[in-house]
C-alpha cells in the first residue's frame, strides 16, 4: 500500500472549499490552499459523491501524479484533463510491449508400448495323494445306570 504523500491538491477558486472521502475525514483548502496527500486518499475523496462534484466544478487542481494513475482509478479521460489542467498529457492506456518472442518448445509425448499379454500358464501344485478315507464305526456301550429307590 503506497501511503507516501506525494499528490497535491490546490484550491484554484476564489472561495475556500471543503472536501469529504469515503472514510469520512475532511480536507478543508483556504483560498489558494494546498495540501499533499496519497494516492489511496486520492482514491477515496474521488469516490465520494460531493467531493467529485468540486473537482468536475473546476475548483481543486490535482499535481505530481500521472494521468495513467488518475485513468486506473477509474476517471474518464475528460475528468482526468479538467483535474490536471496544464499538467495533462494524453492517456496512454496499452503500453508497447517489447520483449523478444521465445523459442517455441516442442515436447514430444511417447506413448508407452505395449506389449500383448502372454498367456502363463500358472505352475501346477500336485498335492500328496490323500489315502480313502475309511470310516471308522465306533460303538458306544450305553451305560445302564440303575436308579436305586429309596
Amino acid at each position: 500500500m503506497d501511503n507516501e504523500r506525494t499528490v497535491v491538491l490546490e484550491n484554484v477558486s476564489g472561495q475556500p472549499v471543503g472536501l469529504k472521502d469515503t472514510q469520512n475525514r475532511t480536507y478543508r483548502f483556504g483560498v489558494g490552499g494546498r495540501i499533499r496527500i496519497s494516492e489511496m486518499s486520492l482514491q477515496d475523496i474521488l469516490d465520494y459523491p460531493a467531493s467529485k462534484i468540486i473537482f468536475n466544478e473546476g475548483m481543486i487542481k490535482v499535481s505530481n501524479i500521472s494521468a495513467n494513475t488518475l485513468y486506473k482509478m477509474g476517471l474518464t479521460e475528460k475528468e482526468i484533463k479538467l483535474y490536471l489542467g496544464d499538467e495533462y498529457n494524453a492517456v496512454v492506456i496499452a503500453e508497447e510491449i517489447t520483449e523478444e518472442p521465445e523459442e517455441e518448445e516442442i515436447i514430444k509425448i511417447e506413448e508407452p508400448i505395449i506389449k500383448e499379454k502372454e498367456e502363463v500358464e500358472a505352475p501346477t501344485v500336485e498335492a500328496p495323494a490323500k489315502k480313502p478315507a475309511t470310516k471308522k464305526t465306533t460303538t458306544t456301550a450305553k451305560k445302564k445306570t440303575s436308579s436305586k429307590k429309596k
